[in-house]
């Protein structure tokens, strides 16, 4: 990595716009290298909770993919990758801190490859709050749909990134009707389709919202211009969030930041974005009632409401 903050911020991290999402996604090589060891696993992901603490989260799903992380390595198998991960939760584990694990299924893999990969996480369904199929769609989905009974008779839940790019709006249906998905990864290009708009709101679907990740990946033409407010009056459920905030050189505080000042956000708004985060978080009822009672969330809206 460059020693040098400017150059590791200009030639690493990813704060302009590229063509596409699938350029995008190829600056994601460097960090695959970083992710080199046992060692150095487990302090990425105590760190990780470390930042998510001081930003004020409460409850946290992170999300990674053991095939992205062995790629080239073979000393690193998924068991140490994730033996490493949860060593690294254990480390930062904090009442005021729920944290869930989505396995990352990328959608670029052989079939047989994902069967490995679905069926590691369902052995591992203890440490796992759900799945979630990512990255470019290179098989039907209909090719999924044994492999996530797999995942569900485990009790693991399914979030599917669909709808991210311009004309994709299809991608989202099809994740409803074919997978079952719970929740959309992105999905902001639904607003373009009304018929498939109304078949996430009538099936309480919620959108993963990202308003930096989607300029970055010249999926909106700006922040200003992103579609969230529209999807919400629309009565689309929505939540905001980071994507990669390693990769963008952000936070959560700075997407509550844009949308305040970009959208005329009020803490009022914001408060009833959590409500509905912490709803359909994955992570267990239980645990997301210890760092989530309702006298948090009722203080957290008045200290927001104004």
């Amino acid at each position: 990595m460059p020693t040098d903050p400017q150059h590791f911020h200009d030639d690493w991290l990813l704060t302009r716009p590229l063509e596409n999402l699938q350029v995008a996604l190829e600056r994601f090589v460097d960090i695959q290298r970083i992710w080199c060891s046992e060692e150095v696993i487990e302090r990425l992901t105590f760190e990780a909770c470390e930042d998510a603490r001081a930003q004020n989260i409460r409850i946290m799903e992170f999300r990674y993919s053991p095939d992205f992380i062995a790629a080239g390595k073979p000393g690193l198998t998924f068991d140490k990758i994730h033996g490493a991960i949860l060593r690294g939760l254990a480390r930062a584990e904090h009442p005021a801190l729920a944290v869930g694990l989505i396995g990352i299924v990328q959608k670029t893999l052989p079939l047989r490859d994902t069967a490995r990969t679905i069926a590691f996480m369902a052995d591992n369904a203890e440490s796992f709050v759900g799945i979630d199929f990512a990255d470019r769609d290179t098989h039907p989905l209909e090719a999924y749909r044994p492999l996530v009974d797999i995942a569900r008779r485990a009790g693991l839940r399914l979030t599917v990134h669909a709808g991210e790019e311009p004309g994709s709006a299809q991608q989202v249906e099809d994740a409803i009707n074919i997978l079952g998905a719970e929740r959309i990864g992105h999905g902001i290009h639904i607003i373009d389709n009304p018929r498939i708009l109304q078949r996430v709101r009538d099936n309480d679907v919620v959108l993963e919202v990202c308003p930096t990740s989607n300029w970055l990946t010249s999926s909106v033409r700006s922040t200003a211009e992103h579609p969230i407010r529209r999807l919400q009056a629309a009565g689309v459920k929505v939540t905001v969030n980071s994507d990669d905030p390693s990769l963008f050189g952000i936070d959560l505080n700075h997407e509550y930041r844009l949308l305040a000042k970009e959208h005329d956000y009020t803490g009022a708004e914001f408060a009833a974005c959590n409500e509905i985060a912490a709803a359909a978080s994955f992570v267990s009822a239980e645990r997301r009632a210890a760092v989530w009672p309702a006298s948090t969330a009722k203080e957290c809206h008045e200290r927001t409401g104004s």
